[in-house]
């Protein structure tokens, strides 16, 4: 879940990351902002398929602009 509440971030481009889920499904370019709309929307992404092998669920974050920003995390059995 993703919603931009930083009073800093103003508009699209200003907290830009990319981050991965076990090694696969990136997300390059990320920008909550733009992809929610503005401020204090929330948005959420869902990936399908992601197998865990060693009871670790893995997600690395790289940032381009600012720092990354996660607002939640669910996780279902699939």
């Amino acid at each position: 879940h993703f919603a931009e509440c930083f009073t800093g971030i103003t508009g699209p481009g200003e907290r830009v990351y990319s981050f991965v889920v076990q090694g696969q499904k990136p997300e390059k370019d990320f920008d909550i902002f733009k992809e929610a709309g503005g401020m204090y929307k929330a948005i959420q992404r869902e990936y399908k398929g992601v197998e865990v092998t060693n009871g670790k669920l893995r997600i690395e974050f790289t940032p381009n602009i600012e720092n990354p920003a996660i607002n939640g995390i669910e996780i279902f059995a699939e």
